[in-house]
């Protein structure tokens, strides 16, 4: 999906100081998710391959989450939720799961940073949150 400039998602840019601490946890954040999901949710919609999927999504979103908060592009990640929309029930991704891992993401990211740095991400977690939220209910109804 392609936003039309008028309705632009405009955040904040987190700080270069904000982003190194990010980059520092993030791969111990990914890792927590993984296994959260593993431990609660059930997998076996995606396959053998549950685990590597698993992985490797955590780590696509963390790149495009990075990239949108370097930028301050909401839209960034509002074309990954569409994007995730059509393509991950493919993989028997339900939307409720990336629900649960967005949320488990969120909560991992709060343990690890600091209130300040928190501050600066928060916002992009929250839309990108409130955002599946929606994909979700729409799916239900």
């Amino acid at each position: 999906m392609n936003a039309h400039p008028s309705s632009q998602i405009v955040l904040n840019p987190v700080s270069d100081e904000v982003l190194a601490q990010f980059d520092k946890i993030c791969t111990a954040v990914e890792e927590e998710v993984v296994q959260q999901c593993l431990a609660e949710d059930d997998v076996r919609t995606m396959g053998q391959e549950a685990e590597r999927m698993m992985r490797s999504g955590m780590d696509f979103f963390t790149r495009m989450l990075r990239t949108a908060m370097l930028f301050g592009d909401g839209n960034i990640l509002e074309d990954e939720l569409q994007w995730g929309r059509t393509r991950l029930p493919v993989y028997g991704v339900p939307a409720r799961m990336v629900l649960a891992n967005f949320m488990r993401y969120a909560t991992a990211l709060e343990h690890r940073l600091q209130p300040k740095a928190l501050a600066q991400i928060r916002p992009y977690l929250q839309m990108i949150i409130r955002r599946q939220q929606e994909i979700v209910q729409s799916q239900s109804t």
